[in-house]
């Protein structure tokens, strides 16, 4: 199996990838580094500083298919070199045009270039994803607006919410980080074409105007001050990544936690025939889950090793070359890995609502406690009505009279319970049990659908004639 930056499992083999996999393979790599240098050579030659007739041949020439790439193979070993062996190929393919090939460029231009080239396409397969992430949480919150359950806090019950409410959490989780990755594009998918430093020594006053083109050829941003040093911007994506993955892995802990036996709430899809163990038969995994949760690991652990090398000092370092770039595209392999396990989890999650309100009653109703205490707070005020739900949720756990029954007494049964609760076990009335759950949901799943659906019209408009394409 493949080496990859990503924990891989047998889940993985059923995954949609959506291309995402190969987007920093070799072959990706080099061919990003050829169009930015065939975007540099075309503005240039719009500029005046090479010859259009060098510029074009260059633009032409550079591509993986026209050059002889044993040769740049063979050039690596024996050179050591990171760009200089494809450069020289170039040169040699492009004839008297090749003098003009890198002009007035660093190699830390065009990696670093390179690399957020290529993260800008995986970060747009990331954003389509979580679209459709929102899209499959909008229905289900929408659909389980008034299904009830146990809220818990600490692993205990709280009070009891719906199922649609627990969806609109994470819906405002997730809604928060597509807000996040979108706002910092301008700053991290920029083009650095500073030079050896970032002070334009080579091209003079005219550099930042040429940066700037180029970064409007490539459907990049300039950046601001085009130093080597500075890779706080990649620094930051990769946290908000790592933030971002956070909302997934709580998702998939509640997922594997809530399909245990003694929950048996909330369950990954499951088809005839996937097999949970070779020695235990009974088995049915949370897979998905646990991969996107090993996932998640290794990129929190990426995260901090970048956050540790954004202090490398003077103008440039080799070191903070290699973490930076190589960890920008383990990142996003990392990330995307995340992101396809979560679709995967949230598009096939089912609910056992019978076991939900089987569970919702397991305490002999103590869940309502704090619904009951407000009940009777106007009539006999909120710490002397905590005190008597407090007595009868204790004493009800050490057996005997149950704790519907132990708050029966005159004057409290008749705001508690419905007409006849004299007979047989008292039943609550129904009203303000479940607080807004039921109205966030619903909100929720509607901001989520119409995030999803106005995203996909954005798609849809930019892929048309009408859109500019």
């Amino acid at each position: 199996m493949e080496r990859t930056a990503e924990y891989i499992d047998a889940t993985s083999r059923m995954l949609d990838y959506r291309g995402s996999r190969e987007l920093f393979a070799p072959g990706a790599v080099y061919q990003a580094w050829l169009d930015i240098e065939a975007a540099v050579a075309l503005v240039q030659g719009e500029m005046g500083l090479i010859p259009t007739e060098a510029a074009a041949t260059i633009a032409r020439t550079a591509r993986v298919a026209c050059l002889d790439m044993e040769r740049v193979e063979r050039d690596y070993v024996r050179q050591r070199h990171p760009l200089m062996p494809l450069l020289g190929e170039l040169v040699r393919k492009c004839g008297e045009a090749g003098r003009y090939v890198h002009w007035g460029l660093a190699t830390q231009n065009i990696q670093q270039t390179g690399t957020l080239y290529l993260a800008l396409r995986g970060h747009r397969i990331l954003l389509a994803v979580l679209d459709e992430i929102l899209g499959h949480l909008g229905r289900l919150a929408t659909a389980h607006a008034d299904t009830p359950m146990a809220g818990r806090t600490h692993g205990q019950h709280a009070v009891p919410i719906t199922l649609g409410f627990k969806f609109a959490i994470w819906i405002d989780e997730l809604l928060q980080a597509r807000e996040r990755l979108r706002s910092v594009e301008a700053r991290v998918f920029t083009v650095t074409m500073g030079g050896a430093v970032g002070a334009f020594s080579a091209l003079g006053a005219r550099g930042p105007e040429m940066q700037d083109r180029v970064a409007e050829r490539l459907g990049m941003h300039s950046m601001s001050l085009p130093s080597r040093s500075n890779r706080t911007h990649m620094c930051e994506y990769v946290q908000l990544l790592a933030l971002c993955a956070s909302s997934f892995h709580k998702i998939a802990e509640e997922v594997a936690q809530s399909s245990s036996v003694e929950y048996a709430e909330l369950f990954e899809v499951h088809s005839d025939g996937v097999i949970g163990s070779s020695t235990m038969p009974q088995k049915v995994n949370p897979k998905i889950s646990m991969g996107l949760m090993a996932n998640c690991q290794k990129l929190y652990a990426l995260s901090s090793m970048m956050l540790q090398t954004a202090h490398r000092p003077f103008e440039g370092d080799a070191c903070a070359n290699v973490i930076y770039d190589n960890g920008t595209a383990e990142a996003m392999e990392l990330a995307t890995a995340i992101f396809i396990r979560a679709e995967a989890l949230v598009a096939g999650l089912r609910a056992d609502p019978a076991r939900m309100e089987e569970n919702l009653h397991s305490s002999d109703g103590r869940i309502f406690s704090e619904s009951i205490m407000m009940k009777l707070a106007p009539a006999m005020g909120r710490g002397e009505a905590h005190d008597l739900v407090y007595r009868a949720a204790m004493d009800s756990r050490e057996g005997g009279p149950g704790f519907f029954e132990r708050l029966s007494a005159p004057g409290v049964a008749e705001i508690l319970f419905e007409e006849g609760a004299g007979q047989g076990r008292p039943r609550l009335k129904a009203e303000g049990h479940f607080g807004l759950s039921p109205e966030i949901a619903r909100d929720f799943g509607a901001r989520a659908l119409r995030a999803a659906d106005g995203a996909a019209a954005e798609e849809r408009a930019t892929l048309s004639p009408a859109g500019g394409a």
